[in-house]
C-alpha cells in the first residue's frame, strides 16, 4: 500500500495553510451565521427590524470598508504582525458580541469585529503568495483556502440553526473564541515573521471619506423605515453621503498613493466584473437575509428548521464554488457567467413559488440559485486579473474583494427596507434580483465581446 510522506518543510506549510484557513472559516461563518438567530436577538432585546438589521450589516460595513487600507498595512507593517492583530480584535470582539447586554453595545462590536476580520483576510493572501512562490503550489494552497470559504459558508445556516435551537444566540459568537485562541497559538509559532516591504503610505483621507461615505448610505436604508424622509435628518445624510463620494474621487484621483487607482476602471471588463461581483452578493445576501426573517416570523420555523431549510442554499453554493474553477477551462469565461447568471435568475423566479411552506420547487430554485452563484465568481476573478502585471495584481483583487462585500452591506441593507416597508417582500426582492442578474447577462454580451474575451 502507498504511503505518502511528507517532508517537514511540506508538512509545515500545510500546518500554516491550516492556521491560515482558521482565521478566514470564522471570517466568512460570521457574514452569515447570524441571519439564523436575527429573531432571537430581536426578542431578547426587544428591538425593531432595522436594529437588527444594523447588527447584521455592521460586520460587513467595516469588512468591505477597511478591506483595502488593510491590505496596504499587511505589505508595509508584515503580513504576520497584521494578521495575528486581526484575529486577536475578532475574536475579542466575538466574545463582547456574546455578552453584549443591549442592541446598542452588539452593534459596536460588530463593527469592530469586521474590522478585525478586514485585516487578517488581506494578510492571508499575502502570506499565501510568500509561502507558495511556486505558481502550482500557490493554485493547489489558493484552491484548498477556496475550498474551506466555500464550507464556511455553507456550514453558516445549519450551524447557527444548531447554537440557536440547542444553546442561545449568543453561541454563536463564543464558539470563536476557542477557535481564535487555536489560530493565535498556532499563528504565533507557525506563520514566518516577512518584513513589510511595500513602503505605500497608508490614504488616510481616503479611507475615512470611504466609510463616511458607506455609513452614511447604510444609514440612510436600514432608517428610512423608522424615520420616513420627510420629518427627519436623512435627506442631509444623504447629501452628506454624496459629498463623502465626490470628495473621495477628488482625493484619490490627487494622491500619490490612492487606496483605490482609478486607473483600473478606464477598463470596461474591470468595471462589469466589479459591477457582476457587487451586484451578485447584493443579491445573494440580502434575499439569504431576507429568507431568514419570512421563514422564521411568518412560517414560523425554529432556528434549527430554518438552518435546515436553507442547507440546499449552502450545500449548492459549496459545490459550486469546488467545481465551477474546472468548468471554466472547458465553457471559457462568457459563456460561464452567462450561465451562471441565467440559472440564479431563474432560480430567484422560482422562490417565487415560496408560500406556507418549503417545497421541492422551491428546494430546486434554492439549487439554481446558488449554483447560478458560484459558476460566476471564478470567471469574475479572471476578468479581474486579466493583463494584470504582478505589481497591480494584489490591489486589483482587493478592489474587487471590497466591491463585493460592499454589495453584501448594499443588499442586507435595502432587504431590510424592502421587508419593513413592502407587503410582499420575498416576491419584490426576488423579482429585482432576477430582472438585475438579467441585466447583467446583456451587459456581458456587449461588453466582453468588445474587449476580447471568450
Amino acid at each position: 500500500m502507498l504511503k505518502l510522506r511528507l517532508t517537514p518543510d511540506k508538512s509545515r506549510q500545510i500546518h500554516i495553510l491550516m492556521t491560515l484557513c482558521v482565521g478566514m472559516f470564522m471570517a466568512i461563518l460570521d457574514v452569515n451565521v447570524i441571519n439564523i438567530a436575527t429573531i432571537n436577538i430581536q426578542s431578547d432585546f426587544h428591538s425593531s427590524i432595522s436594529a437588527i438589521t444594523w447588527a447584521v450589516d455592521a460586520y460587513n460595513l467595516t469588512l468591505s470598508g477597511l478591506m483595502i487600507s488593510a491590505g496596504v498595512l499587511a505589505d508595509h507593517y508584515g503580513a504576520r504582525r497584521i494578521w495575528l492583530l486581526g484575529l486577536a480584535v475578532f475574536t475579542g470582539a466575538s466574545v463582547g458580541c456574546g455578552i453584549s447586554g443591549s442592541m446598542a453595545q452588539l452593534i459596536l462590536l460588530r463593527l469592530i469585529q469586521g474590522g478585525g476580520a478586514a485585516l487578517f483576510i488581506p494578510a492571508s493572501f499575502s502570506l499565501l503568495s510568500s509561502l507558495w512562490p511556486d505558481k502550482l503550489a500557490r493554485q493547489w494552497a489558493i484552491g484548498l483556502f477556496g475550498g474551506i470559504v466555500a464550507i464556511a459558508a455553507a456550514m453558516g445556516p445549519i450551524l447557527g440553526g444548531f447554537l440557536v435551537s440547542y444553546f442561545s444566540w449568543r453561541s454563536i459568537f463564543l464558539i470563536n473564541l476557542p477557535v481564535g485562541l487555536y489560530g493565535m497559538l498556532a499563528g504565533y509559532r507557525l506563520l514566518p515573521c516577512l518584513s513589510g516591504g511595500q513602503r505605500k503610505g497608508v490614504d488616510i483621507a481616503g479611507q475615512m471619506l470611504a466609510i463616511a461615505m458607506l455609513a452614511c448610505v447604510s444609514y440612510v436604508l436600514i432608517q428610512l423605515p423608522v424615520q420616513g424622509w420627510r420629518h427627519s435628518f436623512l435627506p442631509f445624510i444623504a447629501l452628506l453621503a454624496l459629498l463623502c463620494a465626490a470628495g473621495f474621487i477628488v482625493v484619490e484621483w490627487r494622491s500619490v498613493s490612492p487606496m483605490l487607482p482609478l486607473f483600473f476602471f478606464r477598463s470596461r471588463a474591470f468595471n462589469l466584473a466589479n459591477l457582476t461581483g457587487f451586484s451578485i452578493n447584493a443579491c445573494y445576501f440580502g434575499s439569504l437575509y431576507a429568507l431568514s426573517l419570512i421563514l422564521q416570523q411568518h412560517l414560523h420555523y425554529t432556528p434549527w428548521q430554518t438552518g435546515i431549510a436553507l442547507l440546499p442554499l449552502a450545500v449548492c453554493l459549496m459545490v459550486g464554488n469546488l467545481s465551477a474553477g474546472r468548468l471554466m477551462s472547458r465553457w471559457g469565461v462568457k459563456k460561464q457567467m452567462i450561465a451562471g447568471l441565467l440559472l440564479s435568475a431563474v432560480g430567484y423566479c422560482g422562490m417565487l413559488s415560496l408560500d406556507e411552506q418549503m417545497t421541492f420547487s422551491v428546494v430546486i430554485a434554492m439549487a439554481l440559485l446558488a449554483g447560478g452563484v458560484a459558476f460566476v465568481v471564478p470567471p469574475v476573478t479572471a476578468i479581474v486579473l486579466s493583463g494584470r502585471a504582478s505589481d497591480t495584481a494584489g490591489t486589483a483583487s482587493a478592489v474587487h474583494t471590497a466591491f463585493r462585500q460592499t454589495g453584501s452591506l448594499m443588499g442586507i441593507a435595502v432587504a431590510g427596507l424592502i421587508f419593513s416597508l413592502a407587503t410582499s417582500p420575498l416576491v419584490l426582492l426576488m423579482v429585482i434580483s432576477a430582472l438585475i442578474h438579467i441585466l447583467l447577462v446583456l451587459g456581458i454580451c456587449l461588453t466582453l465581446k468588445e474587449v476580447g474575451l471568450k
